[in-house]
């Protein structure tokens, strides 16, 4: 069975630039329909590659789908309400207690899209979110090639809606990619894989030397 880990693209306050138009159409006497889309690298469900975050490090090229495509941990970090929660590095040990190792891809599941819809502005600015302590956690196992997220991981990603948030204040972004551990973000229905591993799917368009890309995610059990 496959699993949609992806959020449908559609008119959202936060991508207000996102628009799709009919290039030709039956209602203008065209023998075809075919449909454009404007569409930017980190909008909606999308992967970030290293380039991201500056010209000297690796884009899209660099990574084989292998590379971020296979066996994956789901690491259940769900609680009575995640709202404003900082995830430390406690909370990814005791979402790891039992198992014998991690696989290379992690899916860091908040549930946070069931308490607040990523429609509303809250999704962003009410939040949980990764501390430094968790970051570093997961930046210095060394095992690690990409982390999905179903939730806002940076805790300064909600201050992009007043004003501009570089790398280094979105310490997954500065932390992680530097170290070549994609992000893949905004993903859903993480509470509907029914157990700790399962197969991912994540795949982006196929663009040269890009540094990011809307995916479609699916998750295979």
């Amino acid at each position: 069975m496959l699993i949609d880990l992806t959020w449908t693209i559609e008119e959202h306050w936060r991508y207000g630039k996102f628009h799709r138009e009919k290039i030709q159409s039956f209602e203008n006497g065209n023998l075809w329909q075919v449909t454009g889309f404007y569409l930017g690298s980190h909008w909606f469900s999308h992967m970030d590659f290293p380039r991201h975050i500056g010209i000297q490090y690796p884009d899209s090229n660099e990574f084989p789908l292998d590379y971020y495509n296979g066996n994956a941990s789901v690491l259940n970090l769900t609680k009575k309400s995640v709202e404003n929660y900082g995830f430390t590095s406690e909370d990814l040990e005791r979402a790891c207690k039992g198992r014998d190792k991690l696989e290379k891809i992690l899916l860091l599941r908040s549930d946070w899209g069931l308490e607040c819809s990523h429609m509303e502005k809250e999704f962003w600015t009410k939040a949980p979110y990764l501390t430094d302590d968790a970051i570093d956690w997961l930046r210095h196992r060394g095992d690690i090639n990409a982390i999905a997220f179903d939730f806002p991981q940076d805790y300064s990603i909600r201050l992009l809606i007043e004003r501009p948030v570089g790398p280094e204040e979105q310490k997954t972004h500065s932390l992680l990619l530097k170290n070549n551990i994609l992000l893949i973000e905004y993903l859903s229905n993480f509470n509907l894989i029914p157990l700790d591993t399962c197969e991912f799917f994540c795949l982006p368009l196929k663009l040269d030397h890009i540094d990011g890309c809307p995916v479609r995610a699916v998750a295979k059990v």
